[in-house]
C-alpha cells in the first residue's frame, strides 16, 4: 500500500475513527485503525465491537493495499506534522512508513485480515433526513440520560421514526426530555430503538447543521451514514418505559419566564446549594416569582423576578441544575412552566417540538 496526501486531507478522518478506539482492550487489534487504499480513496476504520466507524477521503493512491496501525500513535504523528505532502507506505511486514519533509516514522502494525469485519447494510432500506434534526433532538434530550447502569434501558435515547415524525426521549427517573420533528414524509412504516450514550456522544461530534444523513436499521444494530463517514452501533436491548404516562396532561397553572433572566437567576441561587441541600424554591405569585435558596451551613438568598403568571400563590422546589440544563437547550427568548401543585411534576415547554418533565423536591 502506498499513497500521497496532505495533513488536511486525512487528519479529520483519522480523528473521527480514533475516537472510537477504547482506552482499555484485551485485543490488540482493537487498538488499531484499519487503513484501506484503493481507487484514489483511503478509508480509516475502527471498532470496539460495540461501535464501528469508517471514514473515507480522496488521496493519490500509488499502490492499493491495506494494513492496520496503532490508532492513537498514528493520529498523534499525523497531527503534529506540518501541512505538507505526506507519503505513507506499508511493506510486506505491516510496517507503515510515514514521510513528511525531513521527518520519517516507521510504525509496526498488524495484518488487516485480523481486523473485525463491520456488518453490511446494503440490503436494508434507509430513512433520510436533515442532520440538523437529529442534532437538535440529541441536544434537547441527552442531558436526561440515566447514568445508573442497573437501569440499562435508560442509558440512552429512545428514537422513533414513523411515517410523519421523528421522536427522541430520555429519562433518568427524576426528569424526562422529549423532542420531536413533525411534517416528515417517510414511507408508511415505523422503527424504534434505544441508542447507547457512547454512540450519542460520537454522533454529536459528526452531525452538522447542513446536509442529510441516512439511517439503516437491522436487528440489534443501526447504521448512520453522514457524508463520507459511517457509524455503526449495537443498540440497547429492552423495552423503553411508557414515557407518555409521565407527561402531565392536566396542568392548572402557567408561568412564562424570560429564558436568559431565569437561567442567570438560577445560576446565582445555585451557588448556595450543596450535595445535601441541592434544591431551590420557586414561590409563584401574581406576575412574580421569588427564587430562594437556603443552606444551613452556608446561608440563604432570595431574588424576585417579573413573570407572566395569574394563578394562586404556589410554592414548589426543584433541583436548579436540572432546570439550568433544560433551559440551555431552549433557543427561544421565552420559556413556559406549567404546574399542578407543589407535589406534582412540572412541565417545561418550547413550541410543539420540545418539552421536559421535572420532578419536584421536598419543600423545607
Amino acid at each position: 500500500m502506498k499513497f500521497q496526501c496532505s495533513k488536511s486531507d486525512i487528519l479529520a478522518n483519522i480523528q473521527q475513527a480514533q475516537n472510537i478506539v477504547g482506552q482499555k482492550t484485551t485485543l490488540q487489534i482493537l487498538s488499531n485503525l484499519l487503513i484501506v487504499a484503493s481507487n484514489n480513496e483511503v478509508s480509516f476504520t475502527s471498532t470496539d465491537l460495540e461501535i464501528g466507524l469508517y471514514s473515507t477521503c480522496k488521496v493519490d493512491v500509488i499502490a492499493e493495499g491495506k494494513t492496520t496501525v496503532p490508532a492513537k500513535k498514528f493520529f498523534d504523528i499525523i497531527r503534529t506534522l506540518p501541512d505538507k505532502q505526506i507519503d505513507i507506505e506499508t511493506d510486506e511486514n505491516n510496517t507503515t512508513h510515514v514521510k513528511c519533509g525531513k521527518s520519517s516514522y516507521s510504525i509496526y502494525g498488524l495484518p488487516a485480515e485480523d481486523f473485525p469485519q463491520l456488518p453490511s447494510f446494503a440490503d436494508v432500506d434507509h430513512w433520510e433526513f436533515s442532520q440538523s434534526i437529529l442534532k437538535r433532538i440529541i441536544k434537547q434530550t441527552n442531558y436526561s440520560i440515566s447514568k445508573d447502569e442497573s437501569r440499562y434501558v435508560l442509558n440512552g435515547i429512545y428514537i422513533v421514526l414513523n411515517a410523519s415524525e421523528i421522536i427522541g426521549v430520555a429519562t433518568d427517573g427524576r426528569r424526562l426530555a422529549f423532542a420531536k420533528q413533525t411534517g416528515m414524509s417517510f414511507r408508511d412504516s415505523k422503527i424504534d430503538f434505544i441508542l447507547p450514550s457512547k454512540t450519542i456522544n460520537e454522533l454529536s461530534k459528526l452531525l452538522n447543521d447542513e446536509g442529510n444523513l441516512k439511517v439503516y436499521h437491522k436487528g440489534n444494530q443501526v447504521c448512520f451514514n453522514i457524508g463520507s463517514t459511517t457509524l455503526i452501533t449495537k443498540l440497547i436491548e429492552g423495552n423503553f418505559p411508557e414515557y407518555q404516562a409521565v407527561i402531565p396532561d392536566n396542568t392548572l397553572y402557567k408561568a412564562i419566564f424570560d429564558n436568559d433572566e431565569f437561567s442567570a437567576a438560577l445560576n446565582r441561587m445555585s451557588i448556595l446549594t450543596t450535595d445535601k441541600t441541592n434544591s431551590i424554591k420557586l414561590l409563584f405569585k401574581e406576575n412574580t416569582c421569588t427564587i430562594s435558596a437556603n443552606s444551613p451551613s452556608i446561608g440563604e438568598a432570595f431574588e424576585d423576578m417579573e413573570i407572566e403568571y395569574a394563578g394562586p400563590e404556589l410554592p414548589i422546589a426543584f433541583n436548579p441544575h436540572y432546570l439550568i440544563e433544560i433551559l440551555k437547550c431552549i433557543d427561544s427568548k421565552k420559556v413556559t412552566i406549567e404546574l399542578i401543585n407543589s407535589l406534582k411534576p412540572g412541565l417545561i415547554k418550547h413550541d410543539d417540538k420540545f418539552l421536559a418533565v421535572i420532578m419536584p423536591m421536598r419543600l423545607e
